[in-house]
């Protein structure tokens, strides 16, 4: 099983390729990446509606 990994063909035997890829920076998530959309303001919430009744 450990010539599964991909560190162990590189003749490296601290390193392993599955905490490697797990612990990157681009594969950790934030708070940022689960929040909601911005709310829509009440004069954006009023354009919509204004433009829906202009469209038949």
């Amino acid at each position: 099983m450990r010539l599964a990994y991909a560190g162990a063909a590189s003749g490296c035997p601290t390193f392993d390729g599955i905490k490697s890829v797990m612990h990157a920076r681009k594969n950790i998530l934030t708070g940022a990446d689960f929040a909601p959309p911005p709310k829509k303001s009440w004069l954006q919430k009023l354009f919509e509606i204004l433009s829906a009744e202009g469209n038949p």
